[in-house]
């Protein structure tokens, strides 16, 4: 019997982490009974909430408290109080919410990465008060230093996390990502020329970026276009070539529908991001062998292959995103190739399929340890 303890719903795949809880948690039932225990999730409280708040409007420092030690105790005590006794594992799915719980047998755990990255790529470090954040820190690099296992889903985050956490690498590694999307059976494009730029934060990904490049890249051919998939500042005005069609829940038939099919008919994926992991966009245009242009940073690395599957840039900018777009543009015998090379690559290596299985046996590894 294995715990899987989450904040989640058990069946609930309208996001990334979401979709691959509900992998992890199947694949782990498929190799031992389970129980899954969640979602655990309490609220924040107002008291601790609203003070915070107005700190930080007022241009000072806050605290962090979505995980106050009164929130973190509440989830210790939810959790103590529905793991089953006579299970022999525990599987937490994420770190930082459970950092103050004491599991009773051996656990693994998993995330895309440390509270510590998760600050510095996503927040800013500076709003936030300095014991506040090393509490929680300290917290959790003890937490992870006791786990059996924990696992990333990139070998940059599991890296950091050894060096930052001081953690055993013995017991750190990446299973990798996986696309929330069935892969199609063909390559389906028909070569035009249109780019898809999706997100579910137009700044932070770099929708600035891919504008400006849009716009020079118009200069030399007036027949490209770009189609923005998710989030739209609302001070941009419509343009030739340009197209916004506003978030697609993949939960929605029809949304979804359309999201295959834009993947299925574009030139190439631009995702100059400045805040990300593994984004799983990646590796689900590489599904339809559709390349993507992106930033060589994160655990992108690890999803696009430089020149053979995708181009990846240093310091992303207007300029250099536009000749990374015009590269794909003018170089058809490359590009031709770049598209084999990224169904490839995507089906081969980042499958769920594939994902399952190095989850299940790194769970398998742990049980076997256990028994001996």
């Amino acid at each position: 019997m294995i715990n899987f303890v989450s904040n989640l719903p058990e069946n609930l795949q309208s996001g990334g982490f979401s979709a691959m809880n509900a992998a992890a948690f199947s694949a782990v039932s498929r190799f031992e009974a389970s129980n899954y225990i969640g979602p655990i999730n309490p609220p924040v409280m107002v008291w601790q909430k609203a003070p915070s708040k107005v700190r930080r409007w007022a241009g000072l420092q806050g605290s962090f408290f979505f995980f106050s030690r009164h929130r973190l105790t509440a989830i210790a005590n939810a959790v103590h109080s529905k793991c089953k006794a006579n299970a022999h594992l525990d599987f937490f799915h994420g770190f930082t919410p459970w950092i103050m719980t004491k599991p009773e047998r051996p656990y693994i755990t998993w995330s895309d990465c440390t509270f510590r990255d998760y600050i510095d790529i996503f927040c800013r470090r500076e709003k936030f008060r300095h014991e506040d954040l090393e509490r929680i820190e300290e917290a959790e690099a003890a937490w992870l230093r006791n786990a059996r296992l924990v696992l990333f889903t990139s070998e940059w985050a599991a890296d950091r996390a050894v060096h930052q956490y001081a953690l055993d690498a013995r017991r750190v590694t990446s299973v990798g990502v996986f696309g929330e999307i069935e892969m199609p059976v063909r390559d389906v494009y028909a070569g035009g020329k249109e780019f898809a730029f999706m997100s579910t934060n137009f700044e932070a990904k770099g929708g600035r970026i891919v504008l400006s490049a849009f716009q020079e890249l118009r200069k030399r051919d007036a027949d490209v276009s770009l189609i923005v998939v998710g989030d739209k500042p609302s001070d941009l005005a419509p343009q030739p070539g340009l197209e916004f069609v506003g978030f697609l829940r993949k939960e929605v038939p029809s949304d979804l529908e359309q999201f295959r099919k834009i993947l299925g008919r574009v030139r190439a994926l631009v995702h100059p991001t400045k805040s990300d992991i593994t984004p799983l966009v990646i590796v689900e245009a590489g599904y339809f062998g559709c390349p993507a242009i992106s930033s060589r940073r994160f655990g992108i690395p690890e999803l696009v292959d430089h020149d053979r599957t995708g181009i990846l840039l240093q310091e992303p900018s207007s300029t250099s995103v536009s000749d990374a777009m015009a590269w794909i543009l003018e170089h058809t015998d490359e590009y031709e190739r770049m598209r084999k090379c990224a169904w490839a690559k995507a089906h081969g290596q980042h499958s769920k399929q594939k994902f399952e299985e190095r989850l299940v046996a790194n769970v398998r590894e742990v049980v076997r340890e256990k028994d001996c």
